[in-house]
């Protein structure tokens, strides 16, 4: 198998991660700020809020996503092979893709990238031994205890997604687009229903209760 094979066995893995955690991560970031533009939805916030499912959704999506990042960037190729940092050293001389013609000023780039986000890194690896040693009910505590923010994790993934993007563009010359399948309007969409649904029963309710009392 020759090496561009190997590469692309090793960014298909990377790259199924890169796309759960855009996908869970853009639900995620509306369920904690309901807006499609400028403003918060305030009724939709409301209705989260109170809402024990979409409470729990939006931590689940939390989780998934530090899980995914985890993977991404714990720096153990014992239990993380797939990880950016072993990823980025195979280009490295001496390296199974150092033939690949990955210049060592982009490398160091790459590496200086990821060394900036060092206290977001760190957070993500504390955040997810947190989530397996947690084992009470209180989830919108774990949530909201985190010191990693949702604008921060954003740039992390960007961060990500921007190594990844220029190793397909220059071994590949690929332009590989990465986006969530689903927009955070489909969010938007289902509570709007909800809430619909909900008003129109509430109209309904009243309108019998005014025919009855006609009668």
């Amino acid at each position: 198998m020759n090496k561009k094979t190997l590469l692309l066995q090793d960014l298909e893995k990377i790259t199924k991660s890169i796309q759960i955690i855009l996908q869970a991560f853009e639900f995620c970031y509306y369920l904690n700020y309901p807006k499609i533009d400028q403003d918060i939805n305030e009724e939709h916030h409301k209705y989260i809020l109170n809402s024990g499912f979409f409470s729990f959704t939006r931590y689940s999506l939390w989780r998934t996503t530090i899980l995914e990042l985890h993977k991404l960037l714990n720096d153990n190729k014992s239990t993380d092979k797939y990880n950016l940092h072993l990823l980025i050293r195979k280009f490295k001389n001496g390296g199974i893709y150092n033939s690949l013609g990955i210049e060592a000023n982009l490398i160091q780039k790459w590496e200086n990238n990821l060394f900036d986000k060092s206290n977001s890194i760190e957070e993500v690896k504390h955040f997810r031994f947190k989530v397996y040693a947690h084992t009470d009910k209180d989830y919108e505590d774990f949530f909201n205890n985190s010191k990693i923010t949702l604008i921060e994790t954003n740039s992390l993934i960007q961060t990500i997604i921007n190594i990844v993007f220029e190793i397909n563009q220059i071994v590949f010359d690929k332009h590989v687009k990465y986006e969530p399948i689903h927009s955070k309007k489909s969010v938007y969409n289902i509570i709007n229903d909800i809430l619909s649904k909900r008003e129109d029963d509430r109209k309904k309710i009243i309108e019998n209760f005014h025919r009855k009392i006609k009668k």
